[in-house]
């Protein structure tokens, strides 16, 4: 047996039995508090760096690195933890007609004639129509078939998936899932009353073994134990906001019968244990693009053990299933659109009803973090929004504190202060100083490590007794992302066969769209531009699908045809490709 040792948390007034030999993160993880392992644990990245205290002195240490000792005191703060999650979405109205049913039949209504059978009774009183039960249906069924106060029975379509005993249940309930990389956003509903019951999120427990999805695929393929590690993250994800809704709402779990998921392709493969090394290397294959239906026992679910859990269908590659619930939120109205899903990974959609041309594109990880020097999630203590006020530069704060790092929505409005201010040119270099007009911005010129390098917030105004800085090196990253973006917007457009002028809007979905600045991320050339096409951000779009699979078992029909409509197109192929990334790498205001 393990030996096992005390690791305290002080400020959070917790300690825990560790096994000797655990690394710091995975015990912060133990405690609730996963930290943000960018680089999948190799050190690289120090954004899972935390404080510990050795005889009344603190130090800071890389918590994938570092080994716990006996009396550990991990200074973990609770509230540094928190991320913003977009929970928002935008949901019309739907014709309400859940796939999940529950029918209520009483003693006289299941009168079993002389020499008949109770299942054809009970077919008859359904409609006629219902697939023939499993055995454990069967063996439920016959000690509650008789029951003097009759029977509920609960129907997925035309799928009994369970009997109960009467009286009638009050409700039926169902929870849609956005399960991202980083968040995870659930909606619980009454199925009966078609009624909003709660929202609540968390950060999806895997990053605490790696921030992208990449590095998580490329431990499961180094051990292939890690796959049901992965695995059993996600559902402790969605178990912890099905266990903190329904306790904040007084709603039994076991009542909630339907479980809709969306999430990108590692999400889909991680979740249900499906190895994923092919995804992660061309020809990027997937085990399956289908709908996957199963139980919640098949899962450990804290649902009813019978009920169903769809996870819904993915359009491609890296294409998953967050963006086929993106493009079932929109309307069927003939319009062509291009849709732009920014979070930890970029999917690009053009097309109008249930027809689209889907793309992915490596954008995210820099814009949320990842190899940038003081980036970081947007969580408190983030400088969020960047702008000229009266001459100076000005940051603004989550939470209007002193600043620990940046995040992305303030990455791009830094660059494009930069950009517009002419302290980098349109190569992204850094101007000499001498030739920075604006003294506030001349005068945070430096050079760190032998790279010149722009200081955001200095020494004094932030909170890690350093300064805030974005180096050349952190320039080059934005890049490479926003480089990745606009060309595949502009290609999967070309490849579809329409101009960027036959659009009638651009759609920005996802968490990261929700807060940047588009006219910012248009001024650096970033996000496209087209006279007279209008650019708005839907919020959690992906959440709006999920939700709206719950809520309609017509809008479960469409989903499907969305699927096997999409056409997946490798930008990556086109041959133009890398010549036209290069030049997008370049910055431009593309309003002028």
């Amino acid at each position: 047996m393990d030996k096992k040792i005390t690791v305290k948390f002080p400020i959070l007034n917790k300690s825990l039995k560790v096994d000797e030999g655990m690394k710091v993160s995975e015990a912060c993880a133990l405690a609730g508090y996963p930290l943000n392992l960018v680089c999948g644990g190799k050190g690289t990245c120090k954004k899972c760096a935390v404080e510990i205290n050795e005889s009344g002195h603190l130090k800071k240490i890389l918590s994938c690195r570092e080994v716990v000792y006996d009396d550990m005191e991990i200074m973990l703060k609770e509230e540094e933890q928190k991320a913003q999650i977009l929970t928002s979405s935008t949901l019309d109205e739907i014709h309400f007609n859940p796939s999940i049913k529950s029918i209520y039949l009483n003693r006289d209504d299941l009168r079993t004639e002389l020499g008949q059978n109770d299942w054809d009774v009970l077919n008859n009183k359904l409609g006629g129509n219902v697939d023939y039960p499993t055995l454990d249906i069967f063996q439920k069924m016959s000690f509650l078939y008789h029951n003097n106060e009759g029977i509920n029975v609960i129907l997925d379509k035309e799928k009994i998936i369970d009997i109960l005993p009467a009286p009638p249940k009050s409700k039926i309930y169902g929870i849609a899932f956005d399960l991202g990389t980083t968040s995870v956003v659930g909606y619980l509903y009454d199925l009966e009353e078609n009624m909003l019951i709660g929202i609540d999120s968390t950060l999806n427990k895997q990053t605490e073994l790696g921030g992208d999805v990449i590095s998580r695929i490329d431990q499961v393929i180094s051990d292939h134990k890690k796959l049901l590690h992965f695995q059993n993250l996600a559902i402790n994800s969605l178990n912890q906001i099905i266990e903190d809704i329904c306790t904040k709402h007084e709603v039994d779990p076991d009542d909630i019968y339907y479980v809709s998921i969306c999430g990108n392709s590692t999400m889909q493969h991680l979740f249900l244990g499906l190895y994923p090394e092919h995804l992660g290397k061309a020809p990027f294959t997937s085990t399956t693009h289908g709908a996957v239906k199963a139980q919640g026992k098949d899962f450990g679910l804290k649902t009813n053990p019978r009920g169903i859990v769809s996870f819904l269908p993915l359009l491609g590659g890296f294409v998953g299933a967050d963006t086929t619930a993106v493009l079932l939120s929109l309307p069927n109205d003939g319009k062509n659109r291009l849709v732009i899903d920014l979070g930890t990974n970029g999917e690009i959609a053009v097309g109008k009803n249930m027809s689209y041309h889907v793309s992915s594109t490596a954008c995210g990880p820099a814009l949320e973090g990842a190899g940038i020097k003081h980036g970081m999630r947007g969580t408190k203590g983030a400088i969020e929004k960047v702008s000229i006020n009266q001459g100076k530069l000005s940051y603004q704060v989550i939470e209007n504190l002193k600043p620990k790092g940046i995040c992305g929505s303030g990455v791009i409005d830094l660059i494009a202060v930069l950009f517009s201010e002419g302290v980098i040119n349109r190569r992204g270099a850094f101007v000499p100083v001498d030739k920075i007009k604006n003294d506030d911005l001349a005068k945070r010129m430096t050079v760190i490590d032998d790279q010149r390098a722009f200081i955001i917030a200095f020494e004094d105004e932030s909170s890690i007794g350093e300064d805030i800085y974005f180096s050349q090196k952190d320039i080059r990253q934005v890049q490479l992302a926003k480089g990745a973006i606009y060309t595949g917007c502009v290609m999967l457009i070309e490849e579809y066969g329409i101009k960027g002028k036959d659009l009638s809007e651009i759609i920005i979905a996802g968490a990261f769209g929700n807060y940047i600045d588009i006219e910012k991320a248009q001024s650096i050339g970033m996000l496209p531009w087209f006279e007279g096409v209008d650019v708005s951000s839907i919020g959690n779009a992906a959440g709006t699908g999920s939700q709206m699979y719950l809520l309609s078992e017509e809008k479960q029909h469409e989903c499907d045809l969305i699927a096997g409509d999409a056409v997946f197109v490798e930008l990556a192929n086109n041959r133009s490709f890398a010549t036209q990334y290069m030049k997008n790498t370049y910055f431009k205001d593309l309003r002028s």
